[in-house]
């Protein structure tokens, strides 16, 4: 008997926690997960990862772009000034006028890229008004003396980078890729 009562006590001791012992570990634990994602910080990897894409898509523009004219000598006007907005419903395809830079590039390429966003105003301020030279989507213009193609970075870190590495163009907002510095963006 004295030993059975002995061995239940011992089991009460290793059955389980406290309800405080739970609740100390539960409250690390949220501080720990709050700390992590504000260190974190989703949205700004968010945006990171869109200028990834941006940055991909340009150069991928920028090889379609110089094929075509080179294949095409003096059609540089056929390419006209252009935002990927004009595909409203986001299409992609190759086909003249089907697809926002409106010439046939089918041989260059089965999709043509547009912003991973593709709208006017992505970017606003505190009070919910749009912050002007903010678009989120690709321009390009060209004119006789060349081509430029533009997109804005959203992340604060590569605007800075943008600044940084001096791309060439004539504007520290955009990254541009071109054959004329001398073209601005919007």
């Amino acid at each position: 008997m004295f030993r059975s009562a002995l061995n239940k006590k011992r089991l009460q001791l290793i059955s389980g926690f406290t309800l405080i012992e739970v609740l100390v570990v539960i409250g690390i634990l949220g501080i720990l997960a709050t700390v992590a994602l504000v260190a974190i910080n989703p949205a700004e990897a968010q945006k990171k990862a869109r200028d990834t894409q941006r940055l991909k898509d340009m150069s991928t523009l920028q090889s379609i772009i110089e094929q075509y004219l080179q294949d095409n000598p003096g059609s540089g006007n056929a390419l006209t000034g252009a935002v990927s907005l004009s595909s409203s419903t986001g299409t992609k395809v190759c086909g003249a006028g089907a697809n926002w830079l409106t010439v046939n590039l089918c041989p260059y390429a089965n999709v043509i890229p547009i912003d991973p966003i593709n709208r006017p105003t992505s970017v606003t301020n505190s009070l919910g008004a749009a912050v002007p030279g903010t678009n989120a989507y690709y321009y390009f213009v060209s004119t006789s003396a060349g081509y430029k193609l533009c997109t804005y970075m959203e992340s604060a870190s590569n605007k800075e980078k943008i600044k940084a590495i001096n791309d060439g163009g004539n504007n520290d907002t955009n990254f541009e890729v071109f054959s004329s510095s001398t073209i601005t963006c919007p």
